[in-house]
C-alpha cells in the first residue's frame, strides 16, 4: 500500500526502522524490535509511589473486560493516520486492578520492552476509557511489528505516546518526561486542530464541556 502525503523529519535516520507501505500500519520504530513473548506468558512490572515492584500477570486479567474499539492512530511527526479496530483491555481497568495509582497531578510512565522507549501520561489520560492496552488489530492477533503481545493506543494524542511492546508501568508525582521529549523530537503530544477535527477527537480536559 503507498499512503499519501508521508512528510518524514529531518530525524527520520535515527529511526531502526521505517516502512511505510506496512499493513495495516505502517511500522515505525526508534530503537531494534525486541524478541517475541507470547501473551500467556507476559508479566507487567509495576511500581506506584512507594517505590516497590512487581509483576502483573496477563493471566490474572481474565476477569477484566475485553473491548474492541474502531479508533485512529496518529502519527502528526511524519503526517499520517489509520482508523483501525483494535481490541484489548482498558488502560484505568488495569490500574485499578493493580491498585496503581497516583496524586491528582500525577503522571504514568509507561515501558517498552526495546529497553529504551518510555513515554508518560497525566493521571487523567490514563484513566480515559478511550486509552487500551490492545493485544489484537482489525479482528487478528497483533502484530510483533506493532507491538506484540500487548501495545498502549491512545487515540487522541500524537502516535508516538501509543507505546509498543508494554513490559512496564509506573506511577510518579512528576512528569518524568518521555523519550520524544528528551531526544528533541517533540515538544507536546498534542494534536493539532486539524487532525482533531477530521476524527472529532475530544481531549479529556475538554470532556463535559458545552
Amino acid at each position: 500500500m503507498r499512503r499519501e502525503g508521508i512528510k518524514p523529519p529531518k530525524f527520520a535516520d535515527q529511526f531502526a526502522k521505517i516502512d511505510f507501505e506496512a499493513e495495516p500500519l505502517p511500522i515505525l520504530s526508534l530503537y531494534p524490535i525486541p524478541e517475541m513473548v507470547l501473551l500467556e506468558s507476559l508479566k507487567i512490572s509495576v511500581c506506584g509511589l512507594d517505590g516497590r515492584p512487581r509483576f502483573i500477570s496477563w493471566t490474572e486479567l481474565d476477569h477484566l473486560p475485553r473491548v474492541r474499539m474502531r479508533i485512529p492512530i496518529i502519527c502528526q511527526i511524519f503526517n499520517w493516520s489509520e482508523d483501525v479496530e483494535w481490541e484489548g483491555l482498558r488502560l484505568v481497568d488495569f490500574l485499578d486492578h493493580a491498585g496503581l495509582d497516583t496524586v491528582s497531578e500525577g503522571h504514568y510512565s509507561i515501558y517498552s520492552r526495546d529497553g529504551h522507549y518510555f513515554e508518560t501520561l497525566t493521571r487523567s489520560e490514563a484513566r480515559d476509557p478511550r486509552v487500551l492496552l490492545a493485544y489484537g488489530l482489525n479482528g487478528a492477533a497483533l502484530p510483533m511489528d506493532h507491538g506484540a503481545p500487548v501495545r498502549l493506543i491512545v487515540p487522541f494524542l500524537q502516535g508516538y505516546k501509543s507505546v509498543k511492546w508494554v513490559r512496564a508501568i509506573r506511577a510518579f508525582k512528576r512528569d518524568p518526561i518521555g523519550i520524544k521529549v528528551l531526544r528533541g523530537q517533540s515538544q507536546t503530544a498534542k494534536l493539532n486542530e486539524a487532525w482533531r477535527k477530521k476524527y472529532g477527537i475530544v481531549l479529556p480536559e475538554e470532556e463535559g464541556k458545552s
